[in-house]
């Protein structure tokens, strides 16, 4: 009698710890679940953020490729002046009319991945136009940098200016060093200004610096090579010195003594338009027209060196 009270105790102990097991499992199983489905709606969440900002990001025009977008273009913004004069107006209207195709590109170049846009603002041969000319220009430079700063600063544009500041008005240098110093943590795109500037000039200041540093013993002669002579120059200050693309506007087919050095192996584009009239739909033919193009550096084509390897 007692070993069947035992055997029916045992029985119902084992029917218990069963259920209880399967209690137990299932509600870990639910509970697993449940911080799975958790995460799993987090990682989706995440997904479909990085991709909302993607494809608010992604405004290339179709026909252009991202993979071959240049890192630095070169502008020489020319015909300002034609342009006034062809509509009947003050040339420095037309000054005026280009600061504001300036100020329209930058953010097409930051939005496309464009990571550095150099512009010819002012070149040291341009002090020989008159003087009302002159001075209007150097109050626009000042005016553009003072007006555009929270522009710059909200489309994260880092600004340098290049050339010898020393000849400009101090109310302008005392704005270069404000912009310069406020932008000098953006990231989105670096816009370069050359302003009293010259390619050969920069070339000369940089060969002395060299010559001075082999007379003091900081280096040897042997020590100087491109990278050296690169490091010299005034468009050290960017992460990409030499511009894969050179624009220049009004049809003229020249570089006027526009970044001598950098724009060795640079590709050469040039445009009709007059600078005020150059916008998005001709950024965008200069674009195509550079992809397009096949980049050797004095090298063979990649077909011909694909076949020989």
């Amino acid at each position: 009698m007692i070993n069947i009270l035992i055997f029916v105790v045992l029985v119902v102990v084992i029917i218990v710890a069963e259920k209880f097991r399967r209690s137990s499992t299932s509600l870990l199983f639910k509970s697993s679940s449940f911080s799975s489905t958790k995460r799993a709606e987090k990682s989706i969440s995440k997904v479909v953020s990085g991709d909302a900002k993607f494809l608010l990001e992604d405004k290339l025009p179709a026909d252009l490729s991202r993979e071959t977008i240049p890192k630095h273009v070169a502008v020489i913004m020319d015909g300002n002046r034609r342009w006034a004069k062809k509509k009947g107006l003050e040339p420095m209207l037309g000054h005026e009319a280009g600061a504001r195709s300036l100020v329209k590109l930058l953010p097409l170049c930051c939005n496309w991945g464009i990571k550095v846009l150099t512009v010819y603002a002012f070149s040291t041969e341009n002090w020989i136009r008159p003087r009302v000319e002159v001075d209007f220009l150097m109050k626009l430079f000042e005016k553009i940098l003072k007006e555009e700063l929270e522009f710059f600063m909200r489309q994260e544009v880092r600004v340098s200016v290049i050339g010898d500041s020393s000849k400009l008005p101090r109310s302008l240098q005392k704005i270069i060093t404000t912009v310069t110093e406020t932008t000098k943590r953006n990231s989105s795109c670096h816009l370069i200004m050359a302003v009293n500037y010259s390619g050969r000039t920069d070339i000369v200041q940089a060969c002395q610096s060299i010559s001075n540093k082999v007379k003091d013993g900081l280096i040897k002669s042997e020590d100087i090579d491109e990278s050296l002579i690169n490091h010299e120059l005034e468009t050290k200050c960017t992460e990409f010195p030499y511009p894969d693309l050179l624009i220049r506007t009004s049809g003229e087919l020249r570089l006027s003594n526009f970044l001598m050095w950098q724009l060795a192996y640079t590709e050469l584009y040039f445009d009709e338009s007059f600078w005020p009239d150059f916008g998005e739909t001709q950024f965008v033919q200069a674009l195509h027209s550079f992809q397009r193009r096949q980049r050797r550096f004095g090298g063979q084509d990649e077909d011909k060196l694909v076949c020989e390897s």
